[in-house]
C-alpha cells in the first residue's frame, strides 16, 4: 500500500493519483496553527504534494509508515510530509525524497484494517530538512521552518492577486458538478499566499512542478506560476464550453432547416405522399420484427427520409434498403426436414448425374 492522497469527497485508496479539481481539496482551516516541533517524523508521499492550509485524507499502508503513526501520534499530532522523487520506490531513503515539504497535523485517524489506515491531515508550515536523526524504521529529521516573502503592497500587486482569484472563480463556474460554495470559498480568500497554496494542489501539472511551487518562497513568483496554470485550465474550459454551445446551435439550426424543408414540401404538395410512405415502411418494419440493432438502423434511415427530397436518387435507395429489411423473414420459421432418403430422391429428381456432388451433399 502507498501513502497517497484520496479524494476529499470520496475517501479511500486511489493509487498514483490525486484530486485534480478545485473541489477535491479540503477547505482552508480557520484555526490557529499549533507549534511545529524542531524534530519531525517524516511520512513519504507518492505522486502528490501537500501545501499549507489544505485538508485532505491520505491512505497509509507501508509497514514503516504504520509504525511511524503508532509511535509518533501518542507524543505529537504533527508530522512531516515529503514527496518522493520516484513514486515507484517502495522503501524510499532520505535521498529519494524532496528536501522541502509541509508540516501537517493529523486531525483524524481511521483504522480500516491491521495494515490499512486513513488519516486526515491539515498542512501547517513549509519546512526544509536540516539533519537526519534516524532513517529506520522510519525517517526522523531536524527541520527548519520556512517563511514566505511577500512583495510590497501596491495597486499592481492587488490587481494581480484579484486577477488570480477571479480566474479561479471563473474556472470553478465552468467546471461541471462543482457546487456554488466552492466558488464562494475562493472569492472569500483575502490572503495571496493562502490563495496560491489552496489552488496549487489542483493544477493539472506534474508532481515535480507542484513541488517547485511549494519550494518557491517568493509569493509573487509563486502566484505568477499558479496564474499560468489556472489560465491554461480556464482557456481549455472555455473552449470546451464553446464546443458544446456550437454543437447545440448546430442541432438547433438543423432542426430549423428540417421544419423549413417540410414547409416547402407542403407548398409543393410533396409532403403527404412521402409521409404516408414513411409510415407504411415503419409499419412493415414493426410487423417484420427484426432484431433491435437492425430496427434501430432502419429507423435512422427512415428519419433521413424526412429531410431528403423524394426526387433525390438517395431517397429511392433508402426506400429500397428499408423495404428489403421489411421483406426478410426475421420472425418466420419453417420446419426442418432431415430425412436423407427424401433428400436423395429430391436431388435425383431435380438434377441429372452429378453423383459426386450429390454424395457430398448427403454426407454433409
Amino acid at each position: 500500500m502507498n501513502e497517497e492522497p484520496t479524494s476529499a469527497l470520496q475517501p479511500g485508496s486511489d493509487e498514483k493519483s490525486a484530486p485534480t479539481n478545485l473541489i477535491g481539496m479540503g477547505n482552508i482551516a480557520e484555526t490557529l496553527a499549533p507549534q511545529v516541533p524542531d524534530v519531525l517524523s517524516v511520512l513519504p508521499l507518492r505522486s502528490f504534494v501537500v501545501f499549507p492550509g489544505t485538508i485532505l485524507p491520505l491512505t497509509v499502508g507501508r509497514a514503516a509508515s504504520m509504525k511511524l503513526l503508532d509511535e509518533t501520534l501518542p507524543q505529537t499530532k504533527i508530522i512531516g510530509l515529503l514527496t518522493q522523487r520516484d513514486e515507484t520506490k517502495e522503501d524510499p531513503e532520505p535521498q529519494d525524497l524532496y528536501p522541502i515539504g509541509t508540516a501537517a497535523i493529523v486531525l483524524k485517524l481511521l483504522r480500516q484494517s491491521d495494515n490499512h489506515v486513513v488519516i486526515v491531515v491539515q498542512g501547517l508550515r513549509r519546512f526544509a530538512l536540516r539533519k537526519i536523526v534516524a532513517a529506520h524504521p522510519y525517517l526522523r529529521a531536524e527541520v527548519d521552518l520556512l517563511n514566505s516573502r511577500l512583495p510590497p503592497s501596491t495597486k499592481e500587486w492587488e490587481a494581480t492577486f484579484r486577477n488570480l482569484r477571479d480566474s479561479a472563480a471563473k474556472l470553478l463556474e465552468l467546471t461541471p458538478d462543482v457546487p456554488e460554495q466552492a466558488r464562494a470559498a475562493v472569492l472569500s480568500i483575502e490572503d495571496p499566499e493562502q490563495l496560491t497554496d489552496f489552488l496549487a494542489p489542483n493544477l493539472n501539472v506534474e508532481t515535480a512542478q507542484k513541488q517547485a511551487i511549494l519550494e518557491e518562497l517568493d509569493v509573487e513568483k509563486r502566484l505568477a506560476t499558479v496564474q499560468t496554470g489556472i489560465s491554461a485550465q480556464l482557456e481549455i474550459a472555455q473552449i470546451q464550453q464553446q464546443d458544446v454551445q456550437s454543437q447545440f446551435s448546430e442541432a438547433q439550426r438543423r432542426a430549423y432547416l428540417r421544419e423549413q424543408m417540410k414547409a416547402i414540401q407542403r407548398e409543393l404538395g410533396e409532403e403527404t405522399g412521402a409521409t404516408d410512405q414513411i409510415e407504411r415502411l415503419r409499419k412493415r418494419l414493426e410487423e417484420a420484427k427484426p432484431p433491435e440493432e437492425v430496427l434501430a438502423q432502419a429507423d435512422r434511415e427512415l428519419r433521413r427520409l424526412d429531410v431528403i427530397p423524394p426526387a433525390s436518387p438517395e431517397y429511392s435507395v433508402i426506400v429500397s434498403y428499408v423495404e428489403t429489411i421489411a421483406e426478410l423473414p426475421w420472425s418466420k420459421m419453417s420446419d426442418d426436414n432431415l430425412d436423407l432418403n427424401q433428400a436423395q430422391q429430391t436431388l435425383d429428381r431435380d438434377h441429372y448425374d452429378l453423383e459426386k456432388v450429390k454424395r457430398r451433399l448427403i454426407a454433409n
